[in-house]
């Protein structure tokens, strides 16, 4: 589990803490999470306060994508309302650059709705020019890139 307060390192997504969602023999999927630091706990517990889920991709994508035959996709990145000011999404964001790099992958991507590009232009993604993606009829989503 990460700590949102502490610095992250290969072993907190590698799962050091012994709490991991990582299966180390497919390096094809993960959930990592975020719940409050002892200074906060005291006020929420125990509770996760933020989740990512990172899979492995190879799909169109990879034209934009020099060099790659596969990268990491940020399926979804939640932070409870209230822990949003205290930056877990970009945390969380920077867990997913460990993990990937661990994994031993140089690219993260990510469809990102209008509202969350402050986020990831802020964590080093880029906007991919295609054209943008919807699901369901809803907001128009961006394709974003990160190298790392």
């Amino acid at each position: 589990m990460l700590d949102y307060t502490d610095t992250v390192t290969p072993d907190d997504v590698a799962g050091s803490s012994g709490r991991s969602f990582v299966n180390p023999a497919f390096r094809r999927y993960a959930v990592l999470v975020a719940e409050p630091s002892t200074y906060y706990s005291f006020d929420f517990g125990k509770h996760l306060v933020g989740a990512v889920d990172i899979i492995v991709q190879k799909d169109d994508v990879l034209q934009h994508l020099p060099e790659a035959e596969e990268y990491v996709y940020i399926l979804g990145n939640a932070v409870l309302k209230n822990f949003r000011i205290y930056k877990v999404a970009t945390t969380l964001l920077k867990a997913c650059d460990e993990l990937a790099k661990l994994w031993g992958f140089k690219y993260l991507v990510v469809k990102a709705h209008p509202d969350d590009f402050d986020l990831y232009l802020d964590a080093g993604y880029e906007v991919i020019p295609c054209d943008p993606l919807s699901r369901n009829g809803k907001k128009n989503e961006v394709l974003m890139v990160k190298h790392i």
